[in-house]
C-alpha cells in the first residue's frame, strides 16, 4: 500500500534513482496505492551520467506520473498464492500513459498485464 509522502526506487532507465509520492491518481476517495495504481510524483535523487553526451530526460524535483510495479505488501493472486517484493517501486510514464524508459531492470508480477500495462510487461526483465 502506497499513500502520500512514500518514497519509491525507480525501477526504468528514465534517469531518475528515487522518487516520493504526492498523490493516489483515479482512486475515489482512497488514499493508498496498490500494484497497477496511477500516482504523481517527484523525483528525489537521479541516476549518475556516465557520459556528457547523454541527455538526461528529466531534473531534480521535476513532477511525474508513475505506475505502481512492486509492494512490500502481501497480495493474493487469484491461485491463492501470495506475492511480495523488496521495495516498494514504480515505473515513470509519461501523461499519455507512455513509458518514459526504454527498458525495466526488475521482475513484475502477471498481474500487469491484466490491468491494461502490457507494454511495461513486455519491456521486463522477468515476470512472475
Amino acid at each position: 500500500m502506497i499513500q502520500s509522502q512514500t518514497l519509491l526506487k525507480v525501477v526504468d532507465n528514465s534517469g531518475a534513482k528515487l522518487v516520493r509520492c504526492i498523490k493516489v491518481k483515479n482512486k475515489s476517495g482512497k488514499s493508498y496505492a496498490n500494484v497497477g495504481d496511477v500516482v504523481l510524483v517527484s523525483v528525489r535523487s537521479l541516476r549518475p551520467r556516465y557520459s556528457k553526451r547523454v541527455r538526461q530526460k528529466m531534473n531534480k524535483s521535476e513532477v511525474h506520473h508513475g505506475v505502481i510495479v512492486q509492494t512490500r505488501k502481501v497480495y493474493r493472486t487469484r491461485g491463492g498464492l501470495g506475492c511480495s517484493f523488496g521495495c516498494n517501486s514504480v515505473a515513470l510514464i509519461s501523461s499519455q500513459k507512455k513509458p518514459l524508459g526504454t527498458r525495466i531492470s526488475a521482475t513484475l508480477p502477471s498481474r500487469l498485464r491484466g490491468l491494461k500495462w502490457g507494454k511495461l510487461a513486455a519491456m521486463a526483465k522477468k515476470i512472475i
